[in-house]
């Protein structure tokens, strides 16, 4: 899963928002051997209401953000997003590939160097965690 938000010239690309969003939600439900017990039966799936408790505890960051604290005072509690998303997978609330979404997303977003890059690409990643959720919305069944 490559999660990459910005084109070479630095633009958010073009269908970030959309087919990529569908094509992450269309991985996320997918289960894999690492969400199946030993004789082959899903043990791990992925459901709406936990993509929302993981975009909720987002959106609560960007809340914060938006009165007034710093991205840098936001960034260690959104780093724990990762902690608490190994916590889901170990007692079987969410599956592997959503843990790596959000694995990855944390990643991407914290790599790079200066504060100022961090919170760009935390900004973007909200819209595209909207956008996830959205595609989301029935598609457990």
């Amino acid at each position: 899963m490559e999660i990459k938000y910005f084109d070479e010239k630095g633009q958010i690309l073009e269908d970030l928002f959309s087919e990529k969003a569908k094509e992450i939600v269309d991985l996320i439900f997918k289960p894999t051997n690492a969400d199946k017990d030993r004789r082959g039966k899903v043990k791990k799936k992925l459901s709406y209401s936990q993509i929302r408790k993981f975009y909720d505890e987002v959106l609560n960051f960007k809340a914060m953000l938006d009165n007034g604290k710093s991205f840098r005072e936001i960034l260690p509690y959104f780093k724990m997003l990762k902690a608490k998303a190994n916590v889901s997978f170990e007692r079987d609330v969410i599956n592997s590939n959503f843990k790596e979404f959000i694995d990855k997303n944390v990643d991407y977003v914290t790599e790079p160097k200066n504060i100022e890059e961090k919170e760009k690409r935390f900004n973007v990643f909200v819209t595209f965690f909207e956008a996830v959720v959205a595609y989301s919305k029935g598609k457990e069944k």
